[in-house]
């Protein structure tokens, strides 16, 4: 059961990651490369993942009983926005080109607010599960965290030698919407497994 969720949470970093490197190109392309954009993007998205975490915490007391169901809802609006996130920056990007530059902090965050809170809340979601579990804090936030950095690492590699050599920039979205929904239905399957 536990090689299960760490290899969920593999999947799951490993789209994140496609995610991280597709936004900033897309971004990039919307807002400029000069370092100030490299650096509001970068720190936007580590933002959104540090309020993802107090969020999970906050969510994990709160559904303490539903926490695998509360994974897999944030998979499957994490594919959702992945899949029309190219297009929705583009947009936004038409819509504000005219504002201040200093503005481009808040404009990049309130696009990429949902997805990095989201990806952020997974962790804390899945060590309250397997805490129940393990009685091991320690171990299950370095095995978890391990699963995850390994997946997004691998991700990088195949993301920037493969995908973006021979794909476009929405299909590497959409392979990891896709890996956001099989993520979901295999924890689906899995709480139906333990109901019966």
């Amino acid at each position: 059961m536990l090689s299960r969720l760490l290899s969920l949470f593999f999947f799951s970093g490993f789209a994140a990651i496609i995610y991280q490197i597709v936004w900033q190109r897309v971004l990039f392309t919307s807002f400029g490369t000069n370092i100030e954009a490299i650096t509001i993007v970068v720190s936007v998205f580590m933002f959104g993942l540090g309020v993802g975490s107090i969020v999970g915490g906050y969510l994990s007391k709160m559904f303490n009983q539903k926490l695998l169901f509360l994974f897999m809802l944030i998979e499957i609006g994490i594919g959702l926005f992945g899949l029309i996130s190219i297009p929705l920056i583009k947009y936004i990007n038409l819509l504000t080109f005219e504002m201040a530059e200093w503005t481009l902090p808040f404009i990049i965050y309130s696009i990429l607010f949902f997805p990095t809170m989201a990806m952020g809340a997974t962790l804390p979601i899945l060590v309250t599960y397997i805490y129940k579990i393990t009685n091991s804090v320690g171990d299950t936030v370095s095995t978890l965290y391990y699963a995850n950095t390994l997946g997004s690492a691998i991700a990088c590699l195949i993301t920037v030698g493969v995908i973006f050599v021979f794909l476009s920039l929405s299909v590497a979205t959409y392979i990891a919407a896709s890996l956001n929904f099989i993520i979901a239905i295999v924890t689906y399957l899995y709480l139906n497994k333990l109901k019966a």
